[in-house]
C-alpha cells in the first residue's frame, strides 16, 4: 500500500447533469455531479503516488479548472455567472490521500480459522467513487460464496 495525493475542488454548476471523465497513465480530469448537493461538482484531479502532502497548491487549482472547462465546455458557455473561468463559483479546494495498491485493487475471499470468511477490497486509489459501487457487488458475491448450501 502506499498514498496516492488528489486535488479536487467542488464548484456550483446548476446548469451540468452529467459526469465526465478522462483517464490518462499519468493524470486524471474528471467532473463529477454530486447528488443532492444545492448543484456542486467535483473537478478533479490529481493522483501523485507515494506524496504525502495534504496541502492545495493555485497551480493546481488552475490546471484542474483548465483540463475540466477544456473536456466539457458548458461549464464556462452556460454559467449564469459568465464565461470566465474567473466567473465559476469555486465552493472549496480539497486534498487528501488514497489508499492505492501496488498491482492494483484487491477484492479476494481468504478462508481462515473455523471456517470463517474475510472478504478483502482495497487499494482503489483515486478512483474509488467511480467503481465503488462494482467493487462492493463483487464483494457481497465473494462473501455469499457458499452460504445457499448452509441455509
Amino acid at each position: 500500500m502506499y498514498p496516492t495525493r488528489g486535488q479536487v475542488l467542488v464548484i456550483k454548476a446548476p446548469h451540468i447533469t452529467e459526469n465526465v471523465m478522462r483517464w490518462g497513465d499519468d493524470y486524471a480530469t474528471y467532473i463529477i455531479k454530486r447528488p443532492h448537493s444545492n448543484d456542486q461538482l467535483i473537478l478533479g484531479g490529481f493522483m501523485q503516488k507515494d506524496d504525502w502532502r495534504a496541502d492545495t497548491f493555485s497551480d493546481q487549482t488552475r490546471d484542474i479548472l483548465s483540463r475540466t472547462t477544456a473536456l466539457l465546455p458548458d461549464i464556462l458557455l452556460n454559467n449564469p455567472g459568465g464565461a470566465k473561468i474567473e466567473d465559476l463559483e469555486i465552493v472549496r479546494s480539497a486534498a487528501g490521500l488514497r489508499p492505492s495498491r501496488h498491482g492494483g485493487v484487491r477484492i479476494e475471499r481468504e478462508s481462515i480459522d473455523e471456517g470463517k470468511v474475510v472478504v478483502h477490497n482495497y487499494g482503489a486509489s483515486g478512483y474509488g467513487y467511480q467503481a465503488g459501487l462494482g467493487m462492493a457487488e463483487k464483494s457481497v458475491q465473494l462473501a455469499m460464496e457458499g452460504r445457499a448450501s448452509k441455509l
